[in-house]
């Protein structure tokens, strides 16, 4: 036919020489206006795994993938209208039925006005195709991975705009994913009034200088170098008071650049409540709840050691109820008891918030009074000694002091107080002496 020997005159004259084009890794094809093969290159045959004889009797249509179809017959009277789309992607079909996805680019040739030829040159993107599934699919997976997380999950973008609100995260706050994707009210959802979350300082890491401020026990993330780690209680969560472990990660794309930062929530707060339950058994005396014999001691060590190191006075009160067997043998142990209660109530609340009071044993108690000299730490004992007097029990304490001097062990400081008490009740009772 008239056009088809012109196409062929074309290739004959064409500047790229057969041998040329089959060494090119590209399948290249050239087409009449019927889509009838003039050219494949090797690639191209190797590809499809069509011989020349089968590459005669075929046109494009019968390579390409039916739902590609329709688009290409478009695609063909656009070019021979003079239309061209100059970068396309179609899915060819081999011989053996494998779909092959490739992005081609045409030419077009045209002689007086007629179009004698389509040249395509097309690059397998099978592999490019794959990565991209395969990245459609793990973000697919990690969508769902977070949204159906029992973990209660959220995450920011670099603006601190939320994107994922997990169903985990929606029952420990009470706030449903609708409310807070597309926002930066994340706190809302933790705190009383806008503050930053553990995420908003991964994204800002010039904000992270407030961190101790922020976090009490904030440290680097067990999961992530560059992540934070915290835990404290919060007071505006699903309109409770609990106490949360929080994770908050960064993820970064191929070029390095931050594009999230997912914030983990773990609800420790049962574990938390039974965690301080048992420090108080610990360190409490049931009776009184005031100190115990070994927080006190542990106080008192620790105070001696800050004297020490900053030369601060230390000052300690020793005293003990008077008569208090004749009061367990009158009126019976629950009396007693009752008693005990009274004066730790009392001498509780005349002491300073800086003092610490414990129970040393049986009737006798101590307060740490840091801070203060032994001689002013005489007026505060007599106070103490007057307020238990006026009580209605119908009881008095015998107080002894002692100031820590450089050096002195604790069981030296407290031998010393000891003695003043002594020389207290030796005295006649009810009345406070100094160590000398």
């Amino acid at each position: 036919m008239p056009h088809q020997r012109a196409a062929m005159s074309y290739l004959a004259g064409s500047r790229f020489s057969q041998t040329f084009l089959d060494c090119a890794n590209d399948l290249i094809q050239s087409i009449d206006r019927n889509g009838r093969f003039l050219y494949v290159n090797r690639a191209w045959r190797e590809t499809l795994g069509y011989d020349e004889a089968e590459i005669a009797t075929l046109s494009v249509f019968d390579i390409l993938d039916p739902e590609c179809r329709e688009n290409c017959a478009t695609l063909f009277r656009d070019i021979a209208a003079g239309k061209i789309s100059h970068t396309y992607e179609v899915v060819f079909v081999a011989k053996s039925g494998r779909r092959i996805p490739v992005e081609g680019k045409i030419s077009t040739d045209f002689k007086d006005g007629e179009l004698v030829a389509t040249r395509g040159i097309f690059r397998d993107i099978s592999k490019r195709k794959a990565a991209e599934d395969l990245l459609r699919d793990q973000k697919l997976l990690t969508e769902k991975l977070i949204r159906y997380s029992a973990v209660p999950i959220f995450v920011l973008d670099p603006q601190h705009r939320v994107t994922d609100w997990n169903r985990a995260c929606e029952m420990l706050t009470g706030i449903p994913a609708e409310r807070m994707v597309g926002t930066s009210n994340h706190w809302q959802a933790f705190y009383g009034e806008k503050r930053p979350c553990l995420a908003d300082l991964v994204i800002d890491s010039a904000d992270r200088h407030n961190l101790d401020a922020l976090y009490a026990s904030a440290k680097k993330s067990e999961l992530l170098e560059e992540g934070i780690q915290a835990e404290e209680w919060l007071d505006a969560v699903g309109g409770e008071r609990r106490y949360l472990s929080c994770d908050a990660v960064p993820i970064y794309n191929h070029n390095k650049e931050l594009v999230a930062v997912i914030e983990t929530l773990h609800d420790l707060t049962e574990r938390k409540k039974m965690e301080e339950a048992l420090t108080r058994l610990a360190t409490t005396d049931t009776l009184t709840g005031i100190c115990n014999r070994g927080k006190i001691e542990e106080s008192l060590r620790q105070e001696m050691a800050r004297s020490a190191r900053y030369g601060s006075p230390l000052t300690i009160l020793l005293f003990d109820l008077d008569f208090f067997k004749k009061v367990n043998d009158t009126f019976g142990h629950s009396i007693g008891d009752q008693v005990l209660k009274e004066v730790a109530a009392t001498v509780g609340k005349q002491i300073r918030e800086t003092d610490t009071l414990g129970r040393w044993g049986g009737e006798e108690f101590m307060v740490l009074c840091p801070g203060i000299v032994a001689q002013d730490a005489v007026a505060i004992a007599e106070k103490l000694r007057q307020r238990v007097e006026e009580l209605p029990i119908g009881v008095t304490i015998s107080c002894g002091i002692a100031g820590c001097l450089p050096g002195e062990s604790m069981d030296g400081l407290i031998n010393r107080a000891d003695k003043a008490l002594y020389a207290a009740k030796h005295s006649g009772r009810n009345l406070v002496r100094l160590a000398a």
